[in-house]
């Protein structure tokens, strides 16, 4: 059973890209109450091990870092301009509630816009640019944003809490990527005697492909790599079957093929292993090829002359929103999936 006070902490941290140090600062707490010798390396990955894990670990990584917002401009009126960080469809921006974080501490706004009655037919048919948009923190101009700490550059995630659909999804901002981040906590508490090493890695987000996680795998020189991430699902009215096959309460989803092969191409030994673990272990299992988007594995398998590498996601629908939706289930059967998984090759 999913632990939801857990996961809802997570979700509702803080951590747009490069700015990861509260969701860190719980993965570290929970990695040591787990018995895992717990640190952070110079570009803010978390990095666990147990007193089994030794040369060449299996490591398996989750991206700690949200899509988010950085502000770009204070206007005279103290409104607020802002830059996207990740991949943001603009349709998801609109009359959103904000937190900053600044020095002073955090300040919380929405992003405004004009209403319907102002605005005129065909305006209402296109997707409004992120450029229009401004957020609204109630200052009275730019003097009084600035003296209530804003500055360029402070960064900027969606403000919502997380809850729970009719006892069995999940739906919150940042699912993408602190359902992995859970996995792997629940997965510390079942793998201690493992030659493996966690990794909550950072800046997943803003990368072609990876940068914590290829930092990371560099310098552990892991055997191989599993990257623990979210996958599209696409059992809702907006998707088309041959978009996606992947389904909500149908388990882990065995990622071969990322970006359309300009990412990760799933190790063939890690990929027959993967398949026959759930079939011995009678675990459901969806099979996913990604034509656009990509996990960390697509940074870490051309790492120290080629790292083998592979994707086990969770299936969510709304991904890169603030309102996406995962199955409970899933994360139970995807975190008894990679115990036996892990047993099998590690």
């Amino acid at each position: 059973m999913v632990d939801m006070k857990l996961l809802a902490r997570l979700t509702e941290s803080f951590g747009v890209p490069g700015y990861e140090h509260e969701i860190a600062g719980i993965m570290m707490e929970e990695f040591r109450k787990a018995g895992y010798k717990a640190e952070i390396d110079s570009f803010g990955n978390v990095i666990a091990r147990t007193n089994a894990t030794k040369k060449k670990p299996l490591m398996l990584g989750a991206h700690m870092d949200e899509i988010g917002m950085l502000v770009k401009y204070i206007n005279e009126k103290g409104f607020i301009r802002f830059v996207k960080v990740g991949g943001i469809d603009n349709r998801a921006l609109v009359n959103q509630r904000v937190v900053l974080e600044t020095d002073k501490g955090r300040i919380y706004g929405v992003i405004g816009n004009k209403p319907p009655h102002m605005q005129k037919p065909e305006d209402m048919k296109v997707a409004i640019d992120n450029k229009a948009l401004f957020i609204d923190i109630g200052a009275k101009n730019r003097k009084d944003a600035e003296k209530m700490g804003v500055k360029i550059g402070d960064p900027i995630c969606f403000d919502i809490s997380t809850k729970v659909l009719n006892g069995k999804l999940v739906t919150g901002k940042a699912l993408d990527n602190r359902v992995g981040c859970y996995i792997l906590l629940e997965l510390a508490k079942r793998l201690k005697n493992r030659n493996v090493v966690l990794v909550g890695t950072t800046q997943e987000e803003v990368s072609t492909f990876g940068k914590g996680a290829m930092i990371a795998a560099y310098n552990l020189e892991p055997s191989a790599f599993i990257a623990v991430d979210t996958s599209i699902a696409g059992d809702h009215p907006e998707m088309t079957e041959d978009e996606s096959l992947i389904h909500l309460g149908k388990g882990p989803a065995l990622c071969l093929v990322e970006a359309g092969g300009r990412g990760n191409f799933a190790d063939a030994k890690l990929k027959k292993a993967s398949i026959d673990v759930a079939k011995k272990n009678k675990i459901p299992f969806q099979i996913e090829v990604i034509e656009g988007g990509a996990t960390d594995a697509a940074s870490v398998y051309g790492e120290r002359g080629g790292i083998p590498s592979i994707a086990i996601c969770v299936p969510t629908r709304y991904i890169h929103s603030n309102v996406a939706v995962c199955a409970l289930d899933d994360i139970d059967k995807t975190t008894k999936y990679l115990v036996k998984f892990v047993e099998a090759i590690a």
